[in-house]
């Protein structure tokens, strides 16, 4: 392609990427997308993901009132989320599930380069949720230098490597860079796409050994079992990321072995992503969402109590009796105990800030949680 002149190159360009299968045409004017479901996906899930992740900020800076590491890898994996988000949805417009016959070769060479722009971004962004969420398995069962935290911190470690040797692969994989999205540059590049598959085939397995790990302590726990129960199953949660790993290695393998569809099977990779992404970020999230329900639960019964008994005073006290009583304080009789914890995450000792070391808060951790 190096003797190509510009003429030869723009009218490549307004051709279609690839030749359509036998008996059908190219159809580069309204061709069949997913564009709808795409943008659902990605809407509904970075919705849900940033919520999870709004609760367990302000649950550990307002209601525990001590952020740890973890916290700030969680923080880091939202915004690197948010930064994965841009090329996704820029490649959404251009051919979102669309044929390779079916778009003109200039969007193909342009979706390469955002896909390579995602690709990049997804592997960080990875990274960062696997080690807010080894963290906060260590902080909350690994308090004790046992085969549990060696473990943690040894798959900490080697996603590092891993992920920062798959960050120079896929930056590095062509010479020049730019080959690795412009078909039309001279140069030569990696099997890309065969990395791919192995990387995709790594993520799977680190997937369910962080999946495992934390069963591997819950069910050793000198508890109820209903209680192990309740938290096993918080975990496991993280099943619906393994799910979405799985079939993004389906559909790696797929565009490995295709020769004439890249942009297709390489779209619904790349969208099988998002899910992935998202619901390993709930999953970080899940320990702190019931110390927050049961602030927000608590603080709802006393200012409902609060009013209930102000109004009860002014209808059986004269009006100076109710003003003057109202206007000192006073300590609430009942209110002024301790709560039972009614949710087993903030019954197991941990280190603090992840999980409250005590089943009975303190009032003024519901009453003024800010």
């Amino acid at each position: 392609m190096s003797g190509l002149s510009s003429e030869q190159r723009q009218a490549l360009l307004v051709g279609p990427a690839g030749a359509p299968p036998v008996g059908m045409v190219s159809n580069l004017v309204n061709p069949p997308s997913i564009l709808a479901t795409g943008r659902g996906i990605s809407l509904v899930f970075w919705i849900g993901a940033s919520i999870c992740v709004a609760i367990r900020l302000y649950t550990k800076a307002c209601i525990i009132k001590q952020l740890r590491a973890s916290d700030y890898m969680m923080l880091i994996s939202w915004a690197l989320c948010i930064g994965y988000m841009v090329p996704c949805w820029i490649a959404g417009n251009i051919a979102p599930g669309v044929d390779q016959w079916n778009m003109t070769l200039g969007d193909f060479i342009t979706l390469l380069y955002y896909f390579h722009v995602a690709s990049i971004i997804y592997g960080i962004c990875i990274f960062f949720i696997k080690a807010s969420i080894l963290l906060q398995l260590v902080e909350i069962f690994g308090q004790q230098r046992d085969y549990f935290s060696w473990s943690c911190h040894l798959l900490l470690w080697t996603n590092l490597i891993f992920y920062l040797i798959s960050l120079l692969i896929e930056v590095f994989s062509c010479r020049p860079v730019s080959k690795a999205w412009d078909i039309l540059t001279p140069g030569s590049c990696l099997n890309t796409r065969l990395v791919n598959v192995v990387a995709s085939s790594v993520n799977c397995i680190s997937d369910l050994i962080i999946l495992v790990l934390p069963q591997t302590r819950i069910w050793r726990l000198h508890t109820a079992f209903h209680r192990k129960l309740t938290v096993a199953t918080v975990f496991l949660l993280g099943i619906t990321a393994c799910a979405s790993a799985v079939v993004r290695l389906a559909y790696a393998v797929l565009l490995f072995k295709t020769t004439d569809n890249i942009s297709y099977f390489s779209y619904m990779a790349g969208l099988w992503t998002i899910p992935e992404i998202a619901c390993a970020v709930i999953t970080g999230c899940l320990p702190s969402l019931p110390r927050f329900f049961q602030t927000v639960s608590m603080k709802g019964r006393f200012h409902a109590n609060l009013s209930v008994g102000s109004w009860w005073r002014r209808e059986r006290l004269p009006t100076e009796t109710w003003v003057a009583k109202d206007s000192r304080p006073r300590d609430m009789p009942g209110l002024q105990g301790v709560f039972p914890d009614q949710y087993p995450l903030t019954a197991f000792a941990s280190a603090p800030g992840t999980v409250d070391r005590t089943t009975r808060p303190p009032l003024r951790s519901f009453v003024h949680p800010c």
